[in-house]
């Protein structure tokens, strides 16, 4: 239960973001307070001190959040009868709502609401916007107030029209998805000040609620397995954490039979105790993190953060996207060649600068509609956690593309991509969203605990860019997919010893190989380029074969370039010393059938980018150009 008590340190170190909203991701979001959730509401009325109806109107989506508050039945209910405080749907806030032609098995939600809201205005401490909002409702004209107000139609037998059949539609069935008699309707009290907050934002009425709460909805207590308090407790915990519409909890007790919590205990609090207060902040505190600063990939949701949350490094960023971002400027092929370093050394002075000691790396999922599980969770001191993503941008990096977005130029970096092209280049952009996930987490630890790569990742990028004529002739996406498996094929054999740089005393038997193709390779494509032919390299059609059967398809290749020989001109020398030195290096025992491992493209694409940085020996021009 660490991660609880970890979220609970993150809601009180940023109490002062409760009920303040922000925008993020192009919606509205806020930090919760206790016994609070969010709801979309639909409808707006806005009511006098006294209790009487002012005026009406339709929500917009992007205004829609609003902050109610619940108790613990309300915010864990399903079709049951369970009203929340203050703002709720139609059904339970219109005394009305059965003679409009509202479903009669709901006739006793309103009844539910009234009793409720009579039990707080009741509380010598109740406020009086709660006594106004009490007021109004209980005169049972809600609808007939918005059918007056014009946000609600009704038919010529005075029933609320519920389908509007017309292209142009009123502004209430356009935000409601189903049916209109489920709308959400939130209460505002006309404002006496203009320091007066609308209600469903009022701190002070919040503090006012929680209070009033815990004193007349808890009352079980116990010793808190996380606080080790004797606190009230709660077997109800938070749903909705991931998104508006996800019901899985993470801590879950609510049948009565099956294997929840049933067996040799009787009763959920005999498996765990949890304290109502701490169980609220984590779950808030996730959930608004979940909003914040979370990425997602099909059902699985991953966060970064800091107890003190600040500006915590994103795991999953390339190296270019970590130095702008910390740089706060644009990426250049220019920039220095520890410019990573200073990146990670920027977000050091800035976390140490926030005290931020710890950082969590979370992961969650769900395997049904109501569970919800933490695939993955680390807590990092801040330097280890920075050292280590420092670590894996240093030794899984190759060469890569980036375009220049103003003047549209592809500049050639070196750098760690990021891990959403790590996954798109294993598996392709047309895989499954569930594969990808479980490559995400299995990435995870490699990027911030310095473990291994997963081999068979490794054999499996190794198998596509094998097949370079399966790239529907984009040799531009191969290429790029190259030079990724390239990265992952370098962190593979991280301290061997191998470089991003041509290594020309490496003489181990896949390496050599690469170098050959690889010299094959700008050899008969720059002659492609000269004769301004758009066609595939032999050593691009034999790719596949060569890595299955390199010395037997090295041969074929090596007659078909005679031709190209020929041609080269005063380059011929530079060509033919270059492949007898290679071909020297390898050996009899080495020049046989057995298939190439993954080692063969780091050969191969230094080689390339070697002959095309450098001049050739005799020639005027450099290669490639």
């Amino acid at each position: 239960m660490n991660w609880m008590q970890q979220l609970e340190k993150v809601y009180d170190n940023n109490i002062k973001q409760v009920g303040k909203f922000e925008e993020r991701n192009q919606q509205r979001i806020t930090l919760l307070p206790v016994s609070h959730v969010m709801q979309s509401a639909q409808i707006e009325i806005l009511i006098s001190p006294e209790g009487n109806f002012i005026e009406a109107r339709v929500v917009n989506k992007e205004y829609a959040r609003t902050i109610v508050p619940v108790t613990l039945a309300s915010a864990n209910r399903t079709s049951a009868s369970a009203p929340h405080f203050l703002h709720d749907k139609l059904a339970y806030v219109a005394g009305d709502y059965v003679a409009f032609g509202g479903n009669e098995k709901r006739t006793n939600y309103y009844n539910d609401y009234i009793n409720q809201m009579q039990r707080w205005v009741n509380d010598e401490h109740a406020p009086q916007r709660v006594q106004a909002i009490y007021d109004y409702v209980k005169k049972g004209t809600v609808i007939a107030d918005l059918v007056q107000a014009k946000v609600l139609f009704v038919d010529e037998h005075n029933k609320i029209i519920t389908k509007w059949e017309d292209k142009e539609k009123p502004l209430i069935f356009q935000v409601v998805a189903g049916d209109i008699l489920d709308a959400f309707v939130r209460f505002d009290v006309l404002h006496t000040t203009y320091e007066e907050s609308v209600v469903w934002e009022d701190k002070k009425l919040f503090d006012a609620y929680i209070e009033f709460f815990n004193n007349n909805y808890l009352e079980e207590q116990g010793v808190c397995y996380i606080s080790g308090k004797t606190v009230p407790l709660t077997s109800q915990h938070g749903a909705r954490i991931r998104n508006a519409g996800d019901m899985s909890k993470l801590i879950s007790s609510n049948d009565s039979v099956g294997y929840t919590y049933r067996g040799r205990l009787g009763k959920p609090t005999e498996v765990v105790q949890i304290g109502y207060e701490i169980s609220q902040k984590a779950h808030h505190a996730l959930r608004w993190l979940m909003q914040r600063q979370s990425m997602y990939v099909d059902s699985r949701y991953f966060t970064t953060f800091g107890i003190e949350l600040s500006n915590i490094v994103d795991p999953f960023e390339s190296s270019i996207g970590l130095i702008a971002s910390s740089t706060n400027k644009k990426y250049t092929a220019e920039m220095e060649a520890d410019a990573l370093h200073q990146a990670i050394k920027g977000y050091k002075n800035q976390l140490t600068k926030d005290k931020v000691e710890n950082i969590i790396v979370m992961a969650m999922d769900a395997a049904t509609s109501g569970r919800l599980a933490i695939v993955y969770y680390q807590n990092f001191h801040t330097d280890l956690f920075l050292d280590n993503v420092e670590h894996w941008h240093n030794t899984c990096k190759w060469l890569q593309f980036i375009k220049d977005e103003e003047t549209e130029k592809v500049l050639r970096v070196i750098g760690t991509p990021s891990t959403y092209r790590i996954v798109e280049a294993v598996y392709g952009s047309k895989a499954d969203a569930r594969i990808k996930k479980q490559l995400y987490t299995r990435l995870l630890p490699c990027i911030v605990e310095k473990k291994p790569i997963p081999l068979d990742v490794v054999r499996l990028i190794f198998n596509r860019i094998k097949n370079p004529m399966s790239f529907k002739n984009s040799l531009e996406s191969w290429e790029g997919t190259l030079n990724i498996a390239c990265a992952l094929v370098l962190k593979l054999h991280e301290g061997e010893g191998y470089t991003m740089a041509l290594q020309e005393d490496n003489v181990t038997r896949d390496y050599l190989f690469g170098r050959l193709l690889g010299v094959a390779e700008v050899m008969e494509e720059r002659i492609l380029k000269a004769r301004d032919e758009n066609r595939s390299t032999n050593a691009t059609r034999y790719f596949n074969a060569f890595t299955q059967n390199p010395a037997r398809t090295w041969h074929v290749i090596r007659r078909q370039l005679q031709p190209y020989f020929m041609r080269q001109g005063e380059n011929i020398n530079y060509y033919a010393r270059l492949l007898r030195k290679i071909e020297d290096q390898l050996t009899a025992e080495k020049m046989s059938n057995k298939p190439l491992d993954p080692v063969f493209i780091l050969g191969y694409s230094s080689q390339i980018q070697d002959m095309y940085k450098k001049k050739e020996d005799g020639a005027n021009d450099n290669i490639g150009e």
